[in-house]
């Protein structure tokens, strides 16, 4: 199992040093992996440079007095679930995993079949009145790894997770094994007109 190291944002920018002032300030995040660790950092619009490296990058607004709970962005998440697409990295894999079970939850993706394979089982999970799918692999986390998990998840998210989060983390925890998915199998949130 791999730790991550995501710190949260710190109210300064990762360029020029020089802090976030204003409330509502336009700032620039991304998340990239550095010598296999994944690094989140933020910017002042003036000294942003997209760099090559860069996993994901989005824009955001500086909140001088933070909220006590934090809404979701759930475009956000799945536009990073998306582009997360195809990376082999664990920690990237552990990431996307996560980011599917919230999406799950929201009933923005359904699971359409459990694969088992020579690189261990796999989800196939499509958008509501989509066709493509996408191939997320299972991690059974140890009930104790659960809360380092949501830690560095609300820091890359920065702020609280939410019950959202906290179910999709649970379901992680290995309590029950996805059972496998026949052609006609109920999709995960069914009942939503499709």
């Amino acid at each position: 199992m791999s730790n991550w190291k995501i710190r949260r944002l710190r109210g300064e920018c990762a360029k020029c040093g020089q802090p976030f002032k204003t409330d509502g300030e336009r700032i620039l995040t991304q998340v990239r992996m550095d010598g296999g660790e994944l690094i989140r950092e933020d910017y002042h619009t003036e000294c942003w440079e997209e760099p090559a490296d860069a996993i994901f990058w989005w824009a955001t607004r500086f909140a001088v007095k933070k909220k006590s709970t934090m809404a979701l962005d759930f475009e956000l998440i799945e536009k990073l679930f998306f582009q997360l697409e195809g990376r082999s990295e664990e920690k990237i894999r552990e990431l996307r995993y996560l980011l599917c079970l919230m999406l799950m939850r929201k009933r923005r993706l359904k699971l359409v079949k459990v694969h088992r394979g020579k690189e261990g089982e796999a989800m196939l999970v499509r958008q509501p009145r989509r066709k493509q799918e996408w191939k997320v692999f299972v991690y059974d986390f140890e009930p104790e790894r659960i809360e380092v998990l949501r830690g560095e998840l609300s820091s890359l998210l920065d702020g609280d997770l939410g019950d959202s989060a906290d179910d999709a983390l649970e379901s992680a925890a290995g309590a029950e094994e996805p059972e496998e998915a026949s052609s006609e199998a109920p999709s995960v949130g069914a009942g939503d007109g499709s």
